[in-house]
């Protein structure tokens, strides 16, 4: 069995790589060609949770174990820490355990990265809200997607901002400009494309309906049911609400409410795979396009059956026996 550390992915797993292994995902979301149980979630305290996702892909099954932790703003160790396993679907023989803290934000920022190519391709400009680990390769992933030049950040603590801009440029092999700013108004005047990557209960942007003309807002951080992003504005605006997968219409708070209040109505609400397999046409130009991931165990088999397969060729990891 392979074991692969966080270093082992990070240097051998290009975020290019990443989204064009989870655009091919989301074609098989399409075309249903997975087995994916339903996540499952359990409380561990307050607002703290562990998660089960299993799926069959391929030639493998794929099983993620992660914790998100979201009083982790208070100590060093990240929101989300996981791992992903790997074993072969034909005999269930266990190949490789991999670092599954630095997969899925890789992985999260390539699913972003997807929208972002078919979504506003040739935007200047992305805003971010929400500074952790996840916010970090959302840049990463805007760079490989997009023409961005330039980054608006903002954080709820901003004496975290300036060790994050060092973070990113270290490794950013690209250049761009990147300005702190502490009104998220700001923020959002200045930016094509606009990212929420963070753990809040109540939306975390203006709920300004002047600010969104022609813009791209990606709500990230969002996974549980009491768990919003975005403010109501938003759904009202956009023409149609662009989301990763059906499960996240009984997941997913940036979801359920939007559903449940009727600020969008259920045929709004479009799956970007099916844009993406041309079952729907492209927004028209002009309008607020809206997108939001709660991401899937597809994604996490996907992308770990492909590092490994990689790894293992290139020679790279540690051998063990258990």
């Amino acid at each position: 069995m392979l074991l692969l550390s966080e270093k082992d992915v990070e240097n051998h797993l290009s975020m290019e790589e990443a989204i064009n292994v989870i655009e091919e995902a989301f074609l098989k979301y399409a075309n249903k060609d997975f087995v994916m149980p339903a996540r499952t979630f359990s409380e561990v305290k307050g607002e703290d949770n562990l998660l089960i996702m299993p799926c069959f892909v391929d030639d493998c099954i794929g099983l993620k174990v992660v914790t998100s932790f979201p009083s982790n703003h208070k100590t060093n160790s990240p929101v989300t820490q996981g791992l992903v396993l790997i074993n072969d679907r034909e005999t269930g023989d266990p190949l490789s355990i991999i670092n599954g803290t630095i997969l899925t934000a890789i992985k999260t920022a390539a699913v972003s990265g997807v929208a972002m190519r078919h979504l506003m391709k040739n935007a200047e400009t992305v805003g971010l809200v929400g500074t952790g680990l996840q916010g970090l390769y959302q840049l990463i992933a805007a760079q490989s997607s997009t023409s961005v030049k330039r980054f608006y950040l903002y954080n709820r603590s901003p004496e975290k901002i300036e060790s994050f801009i060092q973070k990113f440029r270290s490794i950013s092999n690209k250049e761009a400009e990147i300005i702190p700013v502490s009104d998220k108004g700001e923020l959002v005047r200045n930016s094509e494309i606009i990212i929420t990557a963070t753990t809040s209960v109540s939306p975390v942007l203006p709920d300004d309906t002047e600010l969104y003309k022609n813009k791209l807002v990606i709500g990230v951080g969002s996974y549980k049911s009491n768990m919003r992003e975005l403010p109501q504005t938003l759904f009202e605006l956009a023409d149609y609400y662009y989301i990763d997968s059906e499960q996240g219409k009984i997941e997913c708070g940036d979801i359920i409410d939007p559903l449940e209040k009727g600020w969008v109505k259920d045929h709004q609400v479009i799956l970007l795979s099916d844009l993406l397999s041309g079952k729907t046409k492209a927004p028209r130009k002009g309008s607020l396009i809206l997108f939001k991931t709660v991401n899937m165990a597809l994604f996490d088999a996907s992308i770990g059956n492909y590092v490994y397969k990689k790894a293992k060729q290139a020679g790279i990891g540690q051998k063990v026996t258990i």
